[in-house]
């Protein structure tokens, strides 16, 4: 999570070593889309992860190397300062019922960065860690257009009285919904499913072990 008092992670160090993460948003945004490409095996994904935090660094031949980059970037994305004291909560820091989704939704998310906090977020690619803009995207206002979108995801159209209203608010959901809808007892079990972080990093971690 964001700390005001430290930097957020950008390095490991190694057997005395020190070597760069490359944890801005964009990135991990590219690694939510990877883990979640099925047309990628787990080795591919492995590879690509690699390179997308790790860039050309000259890296040690060391499944124990890997494991702690993948443990230390696994921690740092889904790190949540809150819930974590609440039954049932999620513990990975990532919605249980997928109301958003950073790639449908980069347009909303980009429009109410630069409303509300005035920042372009094509110009901050490379540069805005994940925590702060993580933190940023928590922080949007009701009034956001991303979270408007949101709100409108998340009504429950049973409790709608009105008819007028209650059709207004279906043609929204319709024209807001997200590319791949989930039916609710999917969702309610599909804990943190926004990117499958935790099963991902387990998968890349067992390759790694293996050699793979």
């Amino acid at each position: 999570m964001l700390s005001l008092t430290q930097d957020p992670l950008n390095e490991v160090i190694f057997n005395g070593k020190s070597y760069h993460l490359d944890l801005a948003f964009d990135t991990v945004l590219q690694y939510l889309q990877l883990s979640s490409d099925n047309d990628l095996s787990k080795e591919e994904k492995v590879e690509y992860a690699i390179t997308l935090f790790l860039d050309e660094q000259d890296l040690p031949n060391d499944p124990e190397f890997y494991e702690l980059i993948f443990k230390a970037v696994n921690e740092e994305i889904t790190a949540d300062p809150y819930g974590n004291n609440m039954p049932n909560s999620n513990p990975f820091g990532l919605a249980p019922i997928k109301y958003f989704d950073y790639v449908q939704d980069a347009e909303a998310i980009f429009a109410s960065f630069m409303r509300e906090y005035k920042i372009n977020l094509l110009k901050q690619r490379g540069k805005m860690h994940w925590r702060e803009f993580k933190a940023l995207f928590d922080g949007l206002s009701e009034n956001s257009y991303m979270q408007r979108i949101i709100s409108i995801r998340q009504r429950d159209l049973s409790e709608v009285n009105d008819s007028k209203m209650r059709q207004q608010l279906t043609e929204a959901k319709s024209y807001y919904a997200l590319d791949e809808p989930q039916k609710e007892e999917v969702k309610q079990e599909r804990v943190a499913q926004t990117s499958a972080l935790s099963a991902m990093f387990k998968a890349m971690q067992g390759q790694v072990k293996k050699g793979g």
